[in-house]
């Protein structure tokens, strides 16, 4: 039995997500909710270096051998981290899931095998998640906030066009997906944190 309740961030580079984790964490808390927060790739020592090997910005990976890598990274974390918490009751929050690969690995570089092998573990990947939140925001906005950084990743780095095929790659996977809130990043603070507050007292009383 799965008392917990699973919930996964999912967005382009720039849209906010590292700072509207915070808040929803900050969120549970307050409201007594006992969470974790995990990431990909990472959350186990197993997933934190296999993330210093994808994220390398001399990295020359193709986009087969990527996924690999993040589906490696993603058992470990689902099994031994993600499961355990749902069992014994807690929230999770993910910021970026098996997603994040079917975008990033499958849609945008046209990887058929990526995108078949997302098919093919989306059920076993999806069935505990409560909901995906959606961070969307103009190609412009993610640029200036990734130039604004002081650190960027293989992925930060891609520029404006692949950011623009990440969106639209979003767009396609997400199409259908009755999990998915969308909320652009663009509109005011406040009202950005107010919509995410709503999805999280959603899924607290249900």
């Amino acid at each position: 039995m799965f008392k917990g309740k699973f919930i996964v961030f999912e967005g382009n580079e720039g849209t906010g997500k590292s700072t509207h984790i915070k808040f929803a964490s900050d969120y549970l808390s307050k409201n007594s909710v006992s969470h974790i927060i995990t990431r990909e790739p990472g959350g186990t020592k197993l997933g934190d270096s296999i993330r210093d090997i994808l994220l390398n910005k001399d990295s020359e990976l193709d986009a087969i051998s990527e996924a690999i890598l993040f589906y490696a990274s993603r058992v470990n974390n689902y099994r031994n981290v993600i499961l355990k918490a749902l069992k014994s009751g807690q929230f999770v929050i993910c910021d970026r899931f098996h997603y994040s690969t079917l975008v990033y690995q499958g849609i945008v570089p046209n990887e058929e095998k990526v995108i078949a092998l997302h098919k093919e573990l989306d059920n076993y990947f999806s069935e505990h998640i409560s909901k995906i939140i959606y961070l969307d925001a103009a190609i412009d906005t993610c640029m200036k906030r990734i130039g604004s950084r002081r650190i960027s990743d293989k992925f930060e780095n891609q520029g404006r066009d692949f950011l623009v095929q990440v969106k639209s790659a979003y767009e396609k996977a997400f199409s259908n997906n009755n999990k998915v809130t969308t909320i652009n990043t663009e509109d005011d603070k406040a009202l950005v944190t107010k919509k995410i507050q709503q999805e999280l007292d959603e899924i607290i009383n249900e």
